[in-house]
């Protein structure tokens, strides 16, 4: 059912105990009226988190796994804390769930499952992809237009990046790109999870699993299983 995302053969050597495992998903709108709700789950997680600090929260487990990663990849996770981290800070610790990271409902829909699995997760547009998709480090000079940016930057050497045949995706972990952002228009999706040592691979598994079932509230979703070449 889980396909993992190819790796570089330096991706591999300098990134051990790193794997990616994804969903290609086909989706279909239901016509129910109805838009998905994830207000329930929404407040589990501010009650599971509410009150914490900064640093409780930075010490736990799931996220020390994930802040190592980052500096691995050349981040600093005081900087730049991993994605759930970040939420988690930013959103749900305050006494008051007084606003969301409302996105898309496809995004919400994997952010929720992130949340309360502890795992990154990712999705994009996958009709925006050119052949295979792969993690790899930049040679130098590759053009990547970041999430809101009105122009694509040239990157460095040495970056980690999700990559096609033909782009670069996103500074993975870090910061999706403009050009395979999630939109109303969007029928298709890859739907990633990112596992490092640390955390296993049942727990990767689980949190896809359930970012499937919480997109399925408003999608017909069929699984399309791709074979790497």
């Amino acid at each position: 059912m889980y396909t993992q995302i190819k790796m570089s053969p330096e991706v591999a050597q300098n990134l051990e105990g790193v794997k990616v495992y994804g969903l290609h998903l086909q989706l279909t709108p239901k016509d129910t009226g109805v838009k998905a709700d994830y207000k329930s789950e929404w407040e589990q997680i501010h009650a599971a988190w509410r009150g914490k600090s900064k640093a409780e929260v930075a010490a736990v487990p799931a996220m020390a796994a994930y802040q190592n990663f980052y500096q691995q990849i050349g981040l600093n996770p005081k900087k730049y804390p991993p994605s759930v981290q970040n939420l988690i800070q930013r959103f749900f610790i305050k006494d008051e769930l007084d606003r969301l990271p409302l996105i898309h409902p496809i995004v919400d829909a994997v952010n929720v499952a992130a949340l309360q699995h502890l795992i990154p997760l990712g999705v994009f547009d996958a009709e925006c992809v050119s052949g295979d998709i792969h993690l790899t480090f930049t040679q130098g000079g590759e053009e990547f237009q970041g999430l809101g940016e009105s122009e694509p930057e040239s990157l460095p050497e040495g970056l980690l990046v999700l990559a096609d045949d033909e782009k670069t995706l996103s500074r993975f972990c870090y910061r999706d790109s403009e050009v395979q952002k999630v939109t109303d228009a969007t029928q298709q999706v890859w739907l990633l999870g990112c596992q490092v040592p640390g955390i296993d691979e049942g727990t990767v598994t689980e949190a896809l699993s359930a970012g499937l079932e919480y997109i399925s509230r408003a999608y017909q979703c069929e699984t399309r299983q791709i074979h790497a070449r």
